[in-house]
């Protein structure tokens, strides 16, 4: 069998088979396709958050074995459980190949490859460095290709110094090792690929091709949980609570995390019942240590008020309220007596941990160790910030409570903190107790993805990165000032050096507008018209990219509407800003929610500046509250 199908094979689900195999050859095409061993390449492999991209990773490894690359790198974030984990995971994986951890130095012998070698390490500037060079002492150059697989490439590998002409430590290490061999692969992996798409060429980190695989029938991802119109599994807090525990004094454990611990109990109590015995619960308030350390107190003094209540009144109808609740999502739901006597033990026998998760915790996690943390065993309450996001998995995760907030949210990373996104959920009994501020800025978030995937599906040129006003889509540290290119809503765009070859063309499609005040008129009519107008400076009005947000905007707004504002015989002077009337200036400024189109007919006289020839000035206008943003090269 080759490398692929004893992977695969190893699986035993066909449908998972059957999808690693078509992402691993279509990735393998498209390096065929452009990879000629002179040139280093680099691609992107994404998926969605907890999608299996890992599995998927290992395929291409396995299909590129088959292709007699023998030479891999698998680089995690720099946190040793995540390194530790992947390792265990491909050596167990990858039966076929030679797999080392980053202390396996000696075993390294990359001139002695009876079998494809992986190598597992964690991006960490002493391991990059040590490794680094090791590579250069075997001097790859001699033929041999370096492929490298960066999982989370968006969360370390950029430059961070972009913008003050410097590198970063582990950019700069990751490029040394890049630099090894003769030739090198270098495949970014990530389910937010924001920052990387606006990466510069010129960067040497922006992927020549994007794939992007499909999640399995069974994920649960951001259409289902921040769906519009509303999932069943939102219930909404009120938008102090995160205030209300971070006061001084007495804490008290506000409504919304009350409802969500009552709500988790009662999941707890079926899946006992079932004979299960694993199940968690998310609570992300804030990236403050010292919050983390008041949820915790909170969330178990409310279990010991439980502890000593389970017969009182006012637990019993929130008990009652929360299992009629779920029953209404998962009608099987064991009766509320037997609900009711398994919570009555859960909480007697404290079969509930409560655990803060983060930089000062200190928690062993190794799985040789019996005291060491393995969330895929018991029934847990996990409290932290941003540990909660990437790399870490919760199994079986069925509650999460989120209050954290932020005056300019990056999009890259909250989408990250969407731990509840995966495969082994029980679908029916998932609950996402959240502010409606904060899951306005999901919603948002799942359109902006969704809308991502899809230009990338249709191929990556010109692609638009969208989010509403006020939401950053990554750490601006990272990209490049001077390329960054940024069009808001709600401001004309116009050509200061308009082209005039087009004019008849353009007179034949507008002529059926010229006398209104203003037109509805489909996409395509603007797009028709932007492909004949334009500057003959590229970066004064640019065509191609309005077409480009046009057709980003019509899968974000299904039912935006187009208007197009004709004027004609204009003798205007040349250089005289966005010629708008003012009169045309308010018609434009009040359709707020559209995109409107104006454009001038100038008689073109030698008198005013022109050339002699009339000529159509367009001006674009996009809606209000909405940032387009690219890399102008």
């Amino acid at each position: 069998m080759t490398y692929l199908e004893t992977y695969t094979s190893s699986l035993n689900n066909s449908s998972l088979s059957d999808s690693i195999t078509t992402t691993a050859k279509s990735v393998v095409s498209n390096i065929e396709s452009r990879f000629d061993f002179t040139e280093p390449l680099t691609g992107l492999l994404l998926g969605n958050v907890q999608s299996g991209k890992t599995g998927q990773m290992l395929g291409v490894i396995s299909h590129l074995a088959d292709k007699s690359y023998r030479i891999f790198l698998l680089l995690t974030t720099d946190n040793i459980d995540l390194q530790r984990q992947t390792y265990n995971r491909v050596k167990s994986a990858l039966t076929s190949f030679t797999v080392l951890s980053e202390s396996d130095v000696v075993l390294f012998n990359p001139h002695n490859l009876i079998k494809p070698i992986v190598i597992v390490l964690k991006k960490n500037a002493s391991v990059l460095r040590k490794w680094g060079n090791l590579l250069m002492t075997y001097q790859l150059n001699t033929g041999l290709c370096l492929t490298i697989f960066d999982d989370e490439a968006d969360a370390a590998s950029l430059n961070t110094l972009v913008n003050r002409n410097r590198t970063s430590t582990i950019n700069k290490h990751l490029q040394k090792i890049k630099d090894t061999a003769s030739s090198s692969l270098y495949l970014e992996v990530t389910a937010t690929p924001q920052s990387i798409i606006l990466q510069t060429v010129m960067s040497g980190w922006k992927p020549a091709f994007i794939n992007y695989f499909k999640p399995g029938k069974d994920y649960l991802g951001g259409n289902f949980f921040y769906s519009n119109p509303t999932s069943y599994c939102i219930r909404f807090t009120s938008e102090n609570e995160l205030d209300e525990i971070s006061e001084d004094g007495d804490i008290l454990c506000p409504e919304g995390l009350r409802k969500g611990i009552v709500s988790f109990l009662v999941v707890c109590a079926y899946k006992k019942i079932k004979g299960e015995t694993n199940c968690n619960f998310m609570i992300h308030p804030s990236v403050r240590i010292s919050i983390h350390k008041k949820f915790v107190e909170c969330v178990q003094g409310y279990l010991n008020l439980l502890q000593q209540s389970t017969s009182d009144k006012g637990f019993l109808e929130q008990l009652k309220e929360t299992w009629t609740d779920l029953q209404q999502t998962k009608p099987d739901l064991p009766h509320y007596d037997d609900i009711y006597e398994q919570i009555v033990e859960i909480l007697d026998n404290t079969l509930i941990c409560v655990i803060p998760l983060n930089s000062k915790s200190f928690i062993c996690r190794d799985s040789n160790n019996p005291d060491a943390l393995d969330l895929s065993k018991g029934f847990n309450i996990v409290v932290g910030g941003n540990t909660l996001g990437r790399g870490i998995t919760f199994p079986h995760l069925q509650t999460v409570y989120y209050c954290r907030s932020s005056k300019m949210p990056q999009a890259d990373t909250f989408w990250q903190h969407s731990r509840i996104f995966g495969y082994d959920r029980e679908k029916e009994l998932v609950r996402i107790y959240i502010p409606r501020t904060l899951h306005s800025l999901f919603v948002s978030l799942n359109e902006a993805n969704e809308i991502l995937i899809k230009q990338i599906e249709n191929g990556i040129e010109n692609i638009q990165v969208i989010y509403p006003n006020g939401i950053k889509p990554t750490r601006k540290n990272v990209l490049d000032n001077q390329y960054l290119n940024m069009i808001v809503g709600g401001a004309n765009m116009f050509a200061n050096n308009p082209i005039s070859q087009y004019t008849k063309d353009i007179d034949s499609i507008v002529e059926q507008y010229i006398n209104t005040e203003y037109s509805d008129v489909s996409a395509e009519i603007l797009i028709k018209i932007l492909k004949l107008t334009g500057s003959s400076v590229h970066s004064d009005f640019d065509s191609n990219k309005y077409i480009a947000c046009i057709k980003a905007l019509q899968e974000k707004r299904p039912t935006i509407k187009y208007r197009l504002i004709v004027r004609t015989n204009r003798d205007i002077s040349k250089g005289t800003g966005t010629l708008l009337s003012p009169t045309d200036r308010r018609l434009g400024d009040s359709f707020k929610n559209d995109i409107t189109l104006t454009i001038y007919r100038v008689n073109g006289s030698t008198d005013k500046g022109w050339d002699g020839s009339p000529l159509w000035i367009p001006n674009i206008k996009f809606p209000d509250g909405i940032c387009f943003y690219n890399i102008d090269e």
